[in-house]
């Protein structure tokens, strides 16, 4: 069962705005929020779980998902209205969003359907009204985290190594790399990817996190991983994290058994960082260790005993 969000676009008069004959202006705030939307969907859906339409005949766009990824949504939606939600991709999506309901121009509808209520929930008013939606700031011992990034790859280089995603609206996100990273990134250019990176909180003086390149996600398993961080990110006590690390992977072997090296590959890569802590490093060399020839985690499995080995030695 499926619940979805429609937004709809209409003239300051609350005429309906036909979609085969929109002016330029209405044209650019209709395809803004629509890909605003998009980025806010899938970052807590995964690609396979959403469905976008267009409503023939007038600017309507509906997003629906698994009634249980919906409800994520628009619990997150009301956070980022409420200014609780520490998700700096998705306010800045609503942001945008909410910048185009502020125009005196043209009006939306944005509307929440669950199945189980018998009236939609109305969010336009509220993000009309609101201040300002920007990130909540959370006080953590935890610099740096990880973080699964989706987006359309459409440019690769620099002079210091990096690499592009472009959500549309001007709204862009770079991702360091290495100069070998680089090279093999260049087979994803104009596609659109999932990278797990590692992500650096932005301190006081600066508006942008930064974000380093670790390892690109196959879509099939972007859904449980990105579920797993999330949770895992709002945890701030390290045993609790390193419990869930263990619990992830474990449920990943139990209940899915196709699935398990691959997802242990990925965490692997992805935790390979000396920014981390040295417990969390440890922890996976440990679950990882019965598995330690086996070829699809042994050459990833080295490289974190490498970055494991040159943080303990600077301690």
């Amino acid at each position: 069962m499926t619940s979805k969000i429609q937004i709809s676009l209409k003239r300051a008069n609350s005429e309906t705005v036909n979609l085969k004959s929109m002016s330029p202006e209405a044209l650019d705030a209709f395809l803004a929020v629509m890909s605003s939307l998009k980025t806010i969907a899938l970052s807590v859906a995964n690609e396979d779980e959403v469905n976008f339409k267009i409503k023939e005949g007038s600017a309507l766009g509906v997003v629906e998902a698994p009634k249980s990824k919906m409800a994520l949504i628009y619990k997150e939606l009301d956070n980022a209205i409420k200014g609780e939600s520490d998700d700096k991709i998705f306010t800045s999506g609503l942001r945008r969003i909410q910048e185009q309901f502020q125009r005196d121009t043209f009006d939306f509808d944005f509307h929440y359907y669950d199945n189980l209520k018998s009236e939609p929930i109305a969010l336009h008013r509220r993000l009309k009204n609101t201040s300002r939606i920007t990130a909540k700031r959370v006080k953590s011992s935890y610099l740096y985290k990880p973080k699964i990034l989706q987006g359309y790859l459409n440019q690769i280089g620099g002079k210091d190594p990096n690499y592009h995603f472009d959500y549309g609206g001007g709204h862009k996100i770079t991702i360091d790399c290495s100069k070998e990273e680089a090279d093999s990134i260049k087979n994803y250019l104009y596609k659109d990817i999932n990278s797990f990176v590692v992500c650096k909180e932005a301190d006081k003086n600066k508006m942008k996190e930064n974000y380093l390149h670790k390892v690109i996600i196959e879509k099939e398993y972007t859904g449980d991983i990105k579920t797993f961080i999330r949770a895992y990110n709002q945890e701030n006590d390290l045993v609790n994290k390193l419990t869930s690390i263990h619990d992830f992977i474990d449920e990943s072997f139990s209940k899915k058994k196709k699935y398990g090296f691959e997802i242990l590959s990925y965490i692997l890569k992805g935790f390979n960082d000396k920014n981390y802590h040295l417990s969390e490093l440890k922890t996976l060399l440990v679950i990882s260790k019965p598995f330690i020839n086996h070829d699809k985690i042994e050459l990833a499995r080295k490289s974190l005993i490498e970055t494991y080995n040159e943080k303990k030695l600077k301690l």
